[in-house]
């Protein structure tokens, strides 16, 4: 038999044997094998001469070697990877081709796991104590994101000034981490030098700064600009602070060295060009005003008196002086002890009312509401001034009427809306009704309760199973128990309170039929 032929029909044979193993199973493919081999050994013997003179009878096969000339046959190997076959039929495999190192895979997984883990350059923190955080542990495989998150976490204690790695070192018993940390400086003194009109204990207090705490310049930065703020507040405005040490690293006591100025105080407030309200009046709606008696208050606070300006403009625009402006000047003595202020006020006009309306009313008329309020027009020619606390009175009173009738969840809010014409407003009462509901169970809860104090509870409420709720008797009934002291127990303790809330959808419908209808549409 010609040798290309040999080796055309071996490679068959191995082809075949490997596509029954992959694809037949392991059973069927030992079968096969035996099968194969003999055909195989009988062809190849009969044709070698090995069994000449066998009255088998061979087949003759005419091959054309020519077509197989540049054919490349592939062998087992590179047919499919090795490990592959072995997760196919590893105990084939094994007897075949055994690993030259059998503890290979245990020495990868040991190379792949913690064999410790190091801080050094901690001197005062213990190491147990950095480690607590930590959760790259010995023994456990290595994380390179866990030990990042590691490392986040030793930077950001208030203890740890730097983090230097980590540093990683590959043995045979595992990976061995190294983290270096710096620690801060741990606060020896706080010291304050040129405070005259502060203590040192206010000033230390005001920081929250304690002694042996680590020093971090960026709070002491902002301990100065608290300082600052304090003394701005206690009537020192122009005080500055320097700090000469404790703003480096290295640094263990922190010292302050406060330049005071004179101490600022009010010496009168002043009011230009109120025409609504007199001084008196603008001056209740201030906290910049004078001491009694020029000695008790009156320290000069800047912050505030930004926010006097915004208060003033609040009261004005409360009365319809929506376009008020106000400014202010402040004038200083000759010793810079004492400060004049004088507020500017350009009121602008008034604001009228040029109609009122209401929208989700269904059960009032707008009509019978309209007649309610205090805040009206009655003609063309007679519009009110706008006034922001009677328009919350008629809020308050439309809000009542819906709670006597039941509706104890509805909501009223008032919406003043301008107009193109300058100095004319609108109000439009928006009305969210809610249900309409009636007393039904009445529960009392309350710790240590017995049934005497429950029937006392009862002959103090106003309220009755049937009858619609009364938001205002249900205030009334509030004040009621807590002027009675049933819970008290000889101690203050906290006002009684009742809730109203539905228990089923059955007995809201039971006692819909009682509620009487007040649709007047």
């Amino acid at each position: 038999m010609d040798h290309t032929l040999r080796d055309y029909q071996f490679s068959i044979y191995l082809h075949a044997l490997h596509t029954l193993f992959r694809n037949q199973g392991k059973a069927f493919g030992l079968l096969s094998l035996v099968g194969l081999s003999l055909t195989a050994l009988l062809a190849t013997g009969c044709q070698t001469g090995q069994l000449a003179g066998s009255k088998i009878p061979v087949p003759s096969t005419t091959l054309d070697k020519s077509r197989f000339e540049n054919v490349r046959f592939q062998s087992l190997d590179e047919f499919e990877p090795q490990e592959s076959r072995k997760s196919i039929a590893p105990s084939i495999y094994s007897d075949i081709e055994r690993p030259k190192n059998t503890t290979q895979s245990t020495n990868d997984n040991q190379a792949n796991k913690v064999a410790a883990i190091i801080v050094t350059g901690n001197k005062t923190i213990p190491t147990h104590q950095l480690l607590r955080d930590v959760g790259t542990r010995k023994g456990r495989y290595f994380d390179p994101d866990k030990l990042r998150q590691d490392v986040d976490a030793l930077w950001s204690n208030p203890q740890i000034s730097r983090v230097r790695g980590p540093y990683l070192k590959h043995t045979d018993e595992g990976i061995i981490v190294t983290i270096d940390v710096v620690e801060r400086n741990a606060i020896t003194e706080i010291k304050f030098i040129g405070n005259r009109g502060i203590t040192d204990k206010s000033l230390k207090k005001a920081i929250n700064l304690t002694d042996g705490a680590p020093l971090d310049t960026q709070e002491i930065k902002m301990a100065k600009k608290k300082l600052e703020d304090l003394y701005k507040t206690k009537g020192y405005p122009k005080t500055q602070i320097e700090i000469i040490e404790g703003n480096e690293k290295g640094d263990s006591n922190v010292v302050f060295v406060i330049h005071e100025d004179e101490h600022q105080k009010i010496w009168k407030v002043n009011f230009e060009g109120n025409s609504i309200a007199s001084d008196a009046r603008l001056r209740t709606q201030i906290n910049s005003k004078p001491g009694i008696l020029k000695l008790f208050g009156g320290a000069v606070q800047r912050d505030k008196i930004e926010q006097d300006i915004t208060r003033l403009l609040t009261y004005y625009r409360s009365l319809g002086f929506f376009n008020a402006r106000i400014g202010r000047e402040i004038s200083e003595s000759n010793d810079g002890r004492w400060l004049t202020l004088n507020f500017i006020i350009d009121e602008g006009p008034r604001y009228t009312i040029r109609n009122v309306s209401f929208v989700g009313n269904k059960s009032y008329a707008s009509e019978d509401l309209f007649e309610m309020l205090e805040l009206k027009p009655n003609s063309e020619e007679n519009a009110p001034e706008f006034n922001v606390a009677t328009m919350n009175r008629d809020v308050v009173s439309l809000q009542d009427l819906y709670g006597s009738m039941g509706f104890v969840h509805s909501r009223v809010t008032a919406e003043p809306r301008f107009l193109e014409e300058p100095g004319v407003l609108d109000i439009v009462y928006i009305i969210d009704e809610g249900k309409q509901y009636v007393v039904g169970d009445i529960n009392i809860h309350f710790e240590g309760g017995s049934i005497t104090k429950r029937s006392v509870v009862l002959s103090r409420l106003t309220l009755a199973p049937g009858q619609l709720i009364d938001a205002r008797e249900i205030k009334k009934s509030e004040e009621l128990l807590g002027r009675s002291q049933i819970f008290a127990n000889g101690q203050t303790g906290p006002r009684p309170s009742i809730v109203v809330r539905p228990s089923t959808t059955e007995q809201l419908d039971r006692f819909a039929d009682k509620a009487p209808s007040n649709s007047q549409h």
